[in-house]
């Protein structure tokens, strides 16, 4: 399906719940336009380079737009980002408009194996890790390539699913005014800069003994001019200094030299993840 089929399929469904269907048709346009074949596309590495400086401001809008959740129960970032959805989940249920949802999530299914599509295709002629033993039932490794797609996959799926029930929520009585700015706006705006993956991640410096929650995302780019392989964006990283495979782990990244880094992530983003692809 195209953009105006979604859209048409869109309408449809807003008609027969006689919301307001201009923001809802609006954002739909908008979660399918994301050019995924960018995203999937390797980027020359000084074009990468480029993009810190816009990285870093998206970022810290992101950031910013999550911190206010940090509370006892959440403890971090990551854990945050489900206070806002939660808000809209609990109206879209109150106003027994769940429904409603499940039909526009269908949409973001859809716009999630087309992601997924696309990934599976980079990893073809991308430099991937294979486990030490290579069998098809391989989802006993805690990395491969195979379960980074299917987090990209599922976490795109979550972020645009976020974005689209809070867009619907906002059209119902009773949502909070505290939660009109959709949070998930930042993150969709890191997907359309080119960013493959979105994550918050304890970063660990052992050159500076330092530990901090930063927003961490891959890009793909063409190393040396012959390396595919995913750039590893840290807030606040002025330039890009590490990468690593598909399906490394992301206690294992190289700095631009090849050699192994001092920094690393403190948790494996797709430990859990299923292989699915």
């Amino acid at each position: 399906m195209d953009t105006p089929q979604l859209l048409r399929y869109t309408n449809t469904i807003l008609q027969k719940s006689g919301l307001p269907s201009d923001s809802i048709i609006a954002s739909v346009r908008r979660l399918s336009s994301i050019n995924i074949e960018n995203i999937f596309t390797y980027k020359p590495f000084s074009e990468v380079d480029e993009m810190c400086f816009r990285l870093n401001t998206l970022k810290k809008k992101s950031t910013d737009a999550f911190r206010p959740f940090i509370s006892s129960s959440t403890n971090t970032l990551c854990h945050s980002m489900g206070n806002p959805l939660k808000v809209a989940e609990d109206i879209i249920e109150l106003e027994e408009k769940h429904h409603l949802l499940n039909s526009l999530l269908r949409i973001v299914t859809f716009l999630s194996n087309k992601y997924a599509m696309e990934a599976s295709n980079a990893t073809l002629i991308g430099e991937c890790h294979y486990p030490e033993t290579s069998f098809v039932f391989d989802e006993q490794s805690s990395s491969s390539y195979r379960k980074e797609i299917a987090h990209m996959a599922r976490y795109y799926r979550l972020h645009l699913g976020s974005f689209l029930a809070i867009e619907l929520a906002k059209e119902l009585k009773g949502f909070p005014l505290s939660y009109k700015d959709n949070r998930f706006e930042s993150v969709i705006e890191l997907y359309e800069i080119g960013c493959a993956d979105y994550i918050f991640n304890f970063v660990v410096d052992t050159n500076t003994n330092t530990r901090e929650e930063k927003l961490v995302t891959p890009i793909l780019t063409d190393l040396d001019g012959y390396r595919k392989v995913l750039a590893i964006h840290v807030y606040g990283d002025e330039k890009i200094r590490l990468w690593k495979r598909w399906g490394d782990d992301y206690d294992g990244l190289y700095d631009i030299n090849g050699n192994r880094s001092n920094t690393h992530m403190e948790v494996s983003p797709f430990f859990n993840s299923v292989a699915i692809i």
